[in-house]
């Protein structure tokens, strides 16, 4: 029952982020996406700043790609479309919107978390038990936290779904003290399997719509990511960066 309400709410937000503001995509656009992939579907379209140009997300199986495509739909263009005179790249922050909802569909009970007394900064970590930097991130918790800065892990085993890293990731999770479980396997400490009903599927298919390929993935509260390792002073120099900007 659990991994049933996990998937479904899980695929009502990724939903609901191609949703808001969207409009109901044209027959003219949809036809000019079938033509080229006949099995693709449009789940959302919305205005852009240029006349003529409509921003699209389109259901890949791996999540919503954005793209932009012409009113008649004979033009589909692939890229990042920036605003020049504030230099905002819009593409990045329909997908930042989009990482947004999905990180935050998981709640207290669906991840695990590394706090510190005094949180100024949280991040969302997409990790992977047998990732060497996901290894090294784990291992500077502590200064990570000295610095207030707050980590949610979500798993995401690189070697897919039937992979002894996934077995890892669900040992983690079926231990009783998952904290424990989880500084133990990444110190490479091997621990009894373990199997109980689980949201690691689910975190892997998170990842995979929010564009993760690699770990660590790091996933600011508003949307934003962070592939690869930073260290904590790093890390905080550039989300106090980010957050001014």
């Amino acid at each position: 029952m659990y991994k049933i309400i996990v998937s479904l709410f899980t695929a009502i937000i990724i939903l609901n982020a191609t949703l808001v503001n969207s409009k109901e995509p044209t027959k003219e656009i949809i036809a000019g996406v079938k033509s080229l992939a006949p099995t693709a579907k449009v789940t959302s379209m919305e205005d852009t700043p240029v006349a003529g140009i409509s921003e699209i997300v389109i259901e890949t199986g791996r999540g919503g790609e954005v793209y932009y495509i012409s009113s008649d739909g004979k033009y589909l263009l692939n890229g990042n479309m920036i605003e020049t005179a504030s230099r905002q790249d819009l593409t990045e922050n329909k997908k930042s919107g989009i990482r947004k909802e999905i990180v935050a569909g998981f709640g207290k009970q669906e991840r695990i978390d590394f706090f510190p007394d005094e949180m100024k900064h949280h991040l969302t970590v997409f990790t992977d038990i047998d990732c060497g930097y996901c290894r090294k991130l784990h291992n500077q918790m502590d200064g990570y936290n000295e610095l207030g800065i707050g980590i949610s892990y979500l798993f995401f085993p690189r070697a897919g779904l039937k992979s002894a890293s996934f077995d890892k990731a669900v040992t983690v999770w079926c231990s009783d003290d998952k904290q424990v479980a989880m500084t133990s396997a990444k110190s490479g400490i091997s621990l009894e399997n373990k199997s109980c009903d689980n949201p690691i599927k689910e975190q892997y298919m998170a990842g995979q719509a929010a564009g993760v390929t690699g770990t660590p993935a790091m996933v600011t509260d508003n949307g934003k990511l962070m592939p690869g390792y930073l260290p904590p002073d790093k890390l905080l120099e550039r989300l106090t960066l980010m957050q001014a900007q």
